[in-house]
């Protein structure tokens, strides 16, 4: 996604989570990449035909990282590295490098970069001075201009759906690939396919889901097109199937990576590690005095009194009213009241559905409720009429991710990757790549949690409890809070795509795949080589 609100929300959070870790040096990081034995003379192509590679996706391959699209960005998005290592082959056995183009439709600076003033930070979060706004530096970008580059390879559009790829005119509500199209009725891919590939990448369905995931779950139901709902399971399978036969109709060959849980993502978790749980209003934003007036019958305790006539009239269960009742404790950090729509609707009895964020039940395989980013600058902050969310208002219902609809979220994904899988299996030409293993090893998963979130049977044997992948002795994180790993986090500042480092490793599972399937030899990169998290070391 890619609105004016997500990049103000991970820039500030790109400052909670930096200004933790204390400056290092990459001097002090030292690579001892072992190379699997395999030298320039033994590289190989093996049967793939790469001489006219194309990627069609999303932000990811695209390049877009750190809120933006920029030159950097592009060339280090994950079919970029993997085309590169097929040019090194290619040049290397027959002595000609292979052409992989980007519309060169942004600068070095490209649609702007969040950067970070860590002493101004540090100031304002250390001795309070200052504010966040002296923290935060926002770098410009020059924006998009029309694409001049011809012909391109990649076909990555920042925020495109499955269900857009074939939409006439798309350009038109996408600037992204407006910039590149080939004329006004263009489809992203139609110009893709009259590009006649030999080889393609194609990464599309995580902004099927992502749209109602950053939405907080707040969707309109009855547009089926707008980007906050999920697709719906129709509309899914028909994309990706008229797609790859798209793509596949000259005798092309290509590899389709599946989707990971959207939940897992940083933007979804930072808040709840920041606060150390769901209780974000922090100890001392309560004390004594507003504690008891919260819990007295001027304010919830009225609501508590309601809850319990329902309960007595048999409206709702023991469980949801115990759910629902609500109390502050002063001097101590507490859950702030949110909306929850999948709580029975008690608006008969003049009872609103809310409660206070809970962390779950991981014992039965309850998921506690988590938050968007955008949540964390709303929770506890006055509004124009005095109110304050999460305190004597509860928090609306875009700032929290339910368990309920935690569970729709998975449940899309699962059935788009087995749509996924079905589609690529159906096809001679088209090789599955599972990138479950490689989140699962990343995020520290259990094997019970790899199979709670829907991996598949291979991502749930990855996981094995342990946080971080080794790459040449160096742990490789999602995101750090410590300044011993921050340094090596794969994900961006925006919190919601991969950093290069994060790209690397992910063209390596593409490569991997490659050289399984078509008997090839392309050598893996070493993503220490790549640019590491945008902080000031």
């Amino acid at each position: 996604m890619y609105s004016n609100k997500f990049l103000k929300g991970t820039s500030v959070l790109a400052l909670a989570v930096l200004v933790l870790a204390s400056c290092s040096s990459e001097d002090t990081l030292t690579s001892d990449w072992i190379d699997s034995n395999t030298t320039e003379s033994s590289y190989s192509l093996g049967s793939l035909d790469a001489s006219k590679m194309i990627s069609v996706g999303a932000s990811f391959t695209a390049g877009f990282h750190d809120g933006g699209l920029f030159e950097s960005g592009q060339a280090n998005a994950f079919p970029s590295i993997v085309a590169n290592q097929l040019s090194l082959v290619n040049e290397s056995t027959t002595g000609t490098p292979l052409a992989f183009n980007h519309p060169n439709t942004v600068s070095s600076t490209g649609t702007g970069r969040i950067a970070i003033d860590l002493a101004a930070a540090l100031a304002f979060l250390e001795n309070g001075q200052g504010s966040l706004g002296d923290a935060l530096v926002n770098t410009p970008g020059d924006g998009l201009t029309p694409n001049t580059n011809s012909p391109i390879n990649n076909f990555g559009v920042p925020g495109l759906r499955a269900i857009d790829v074939a939409v006439q005119g798309y350009g038109t509500a996408n600037p992204y690939f407006g910039a590149f199209q080939s004329g006004q009725t263009a489809s992203v891919l139609g110009d893709a396919v009259a590009s006649n590939p030999s080889f393609f990448t194609l990464f599309l369905g995580g902004n099927d889901v992502l749209g109602y995931s950053l939405a907080g779950g707040v969707n309109d139901e009855s547009n089926p097109l707008d980007p906050s709902t999920i697709t719906s399971v129709d509309n899914f399978s028909a994309a990706i199937n008229g797609t790859l036969d798209a793509l596949t109709a000259n005798g092309a060959h290509g590899v389709i990576l599946n989707i990971p849980p959207v939940t897992l993502m940083p933007y979804f978790q930072v808040a709840t590690e920041l606060s150390g749980g769901v209780k974000l209003l922090p100890a001392g934003s309560i004390d004594a005095t507003t504690a008891g007036y919260l819990n007295s019958v001027n304010a919830y305790g009225a609501y508590n009194a309601g809850i319990d006539q329902v309960l007595a009239a048999g409206a709702i269960s023991q469980a949801e009213a115990a759910r629902r009742k609500i109390n502050f404790e002063g001097g101590v950090a507490n859950a702030p009241v949110i909306t929850d729509e999948s709580l029975t609707d008690l608006s008969g009895f003049n009872l609103p559905s809310i409660r206070q964020a809970s962390s779950g039940n991981p014992a039965l395989g309850i998921p506690g409720d988590i938050f968007p980013l955008d949540a964390i600058f709303v929770i506890g902050v006055p509004q124009g009429d005095g109110s304050v969310y999460g305190v004597s208002a509860p928090l609306p219902d875009q700032y929290t991710l339910t368990a309920s609809e935690q569970a729709k979220i998975l449940t899309a994904v699962g059935v788009f990757n087995a749509i996924i899988e079905q589609q690529a299996s159906a096809r001679s030409n088209v090789t599955l790549i599972d990138t479950h293993p490689l989140v699962a090893d990343l995020f520290g998963l259990s094997s019970a949690q790899a199979a709670a979130l829907g991996f598949t049977g291979a991502g749930v044997q990855a996981a094995d409890g342990v946080p971080g992948v080794e790459v040449g002795g160096i742990d490789m994180v999602p995101i750090s809070l410590s300044s011993a790993q921050l340094y090596n986090s794969v994900w961006s500042t925006d919190f919601v795509h991969l950093n290069p480092r994060g790209s690397a490793m992910l063209a390596n599972e593409v490569i991997k795949v490659l050289n399984a399937t078509y008997g090839a030899n392309i050598p893996e990169v070493d993503p220490l080589t790549f640019e590491p998290i945008n902080a000031p070391f």
